[in-house]
């Protein structure tokens, strides 16, 4: 039965004529006069006592009348709860290694800000939050704008450019340096991560190669950036990322060096599906905006 006609009944209840009580709630009064029927015929009673001039309530229609007041009311009480409930829950997608860096030094300030609002993470690799974004199970997440599945799907707020560096073995010939052009690697074996964005990285890593004039040879293709870590050994196999993989100290055996080219970067986003519908999405990118206008680099 449809929450409505209680509320119809209800009406109808405190007026005791259905011409006024079909205007007041905008609808027509066959329409009222079937759903109260569809009503009776549920509970399996009258509720109202008909005739030509008078309508009023049964003894049945009194004691429905008391009980469905207040379910109606628990039930519009509920609804206003959970809606602000999922209103002061923020739900944030962000990669693995890039919590610290997009996440570490402002959170503190807007929840100071917010105190009423709840932040929830999902630490996870692009493409599942990705997917998550577009099954509204995250509302909004921090990611480099990369041409990859689905991104067409989303809203991107652009939000600070992030320079990449080159990921390697501590033992590599480079790694005693502290800045790189991708030229000097020229000569290099590079591994490429299929996984990561589902490979729309390794495009932007050959991209990037190419505008140093060459094209990369690729050694080695794994899944994830851990199995490229594993697999690096110093005289084989650099891996281009964005620069927070480096802060990251992922691993003892490597060590991460700054790309100083300067048209080597990666535009880093925040973006949400288009119908999720939380007010706190354009809070949070509005006071996110104005804190990161360059991200902490450069």
């Amino acid at each position: 039965m449809k929450i409505d006609y209680f509320r119809e009944f209800i009406a109808l209840a405190k007026y005791l004529n259905y011409s006024v009580t079909s205007e007041r709630l905008n609808m027509t009064q066959p329409g009222l006069s079937r759903h109260i029927a569809m009503l009776e015929k549920e509970v399996g009673t009258m509720l109202f006592k008909r005739d030509t001039h008078n309508v009023r309530l049964t003894r049945a229609g009194r004691t429905f009348l008391e009980g469905i007041e207040t379910i109606v009311s628990d039930y519009d009480a509920l609804c206003e709860k959970l809606k602000r409930t999922l209103a002061e829950q923020l739900h944030i997608g962000v990669p693995y290694f890039g919590i610290k860096r997009y996440l570490s030094d402002m959170v503190s300030g807007f929840e100071s800000s917010h105190p009423q609002v709840k932040l929830k993470y999902l630490p996870a690799y692009p493409e599942a939050i990705v997917d998550a974004l577009l099954a509204r199970q995250v509302d909004l997440a921090i990611l480099p704008r990369i041409d990859a599945p689905n991104s067409n799907r989303l809203i991107f707020h652009d939000a600070f450019r992030e320079p990449l560096a080159v990921i390697m073995h501590r033992e590599h010939p480079l790694a005693s340096r502290k800045r790189l052009h991708l030229s000097e690697l020229k000569k290099e074996s590079f591994i490429s991560i299929q996984g990561y964005y589902s490979g729309a990285m390794v495009k932007y890593q050959h991209d990037f190669c190419r505008t140093a004039g060459y094209e990369p040879q690729t050694v080695l293709t794994v899944k994830s950036i851990e199995e490229a870590v594993l697999n690096m050994k110093p005289d084989m196999g650099v891996l281009l990322m964005p620069y927070h993989v480096k802060e990251a100290n992922i691993s003892a055996n490597v060590k991460g060096i700054a790309v100083a080219d300067p048209q080597c970067y990666l535009t880093i986003s925040l973006c949400h599906h288009p119908e999720n519908d939380n007010p706190l999405i354009g809070r949070f990118i509005e006071y996110y905006l104005k804190l990161n206008v360059k991200g902490g680099y450069g």
